[in-house]
């Protein structure tokens, strides 16, 4: 008699999923920016500094200012990148089996340990950045 007004719905959790969504619009963004700015970096060194720029990145003897630039913060920023690209499509991963059995148990720790660790490698790079500009 107590169940009559019971009503079984069979949705997802709803903040999760805009939880979810968020994370990975925001981490395919700033994964994009960082690969694009990368490339940027790399098209206006050879630009400025012509043909040897390349091999002055291969010679680890004599480094410029800009090769050492580009080696440090690059690879720092890119390494963020991949980071916050694989926190993208896990999230994705998450949101979809989500989608599919909403009593699934989401593994929101491994979404944010990727998006937290890009966040890290982000902040190292700007931090690279200004040690090997100012110092």
């Amino acid at each position: 008699m107590g169940d009559e007004w019971k009503i079984d719905i069979d949705i997802p959790d709803i903040g999760m999923m805009v939880t979810l969504m968020t994370t990975a619009l925001c981490s395919v963004i700033m994964g994009a920016a960082e690969i694009a700015y990368t490339m940027l970096w790399i098209t206006a060194s050879y630009v400025r500094h012509g043909k040897d720029f390349f091999l002055d990145l291969l010679n680890a003897k004599a480094l410029t200012w800009t090769a050492e630039y580009i080696l440090v913060a690059g690879s720092l920023l890119l390494l963020s990148s991949m980071l916050f690209l694989m926190s993208s499509s896990f999230s994705l991963y998450e949101l979809n089996g989500l989608a599919k059995n909403p009593e699934k148990k989401v593994h929101v720790r491994i979404v944010f340990a990727f998006f937290v660790g890009g966040l890290v490698l982000l902040f190292l790079a700007l931090i690279s950045a200004i040690i090997l500009r100012y110092l």
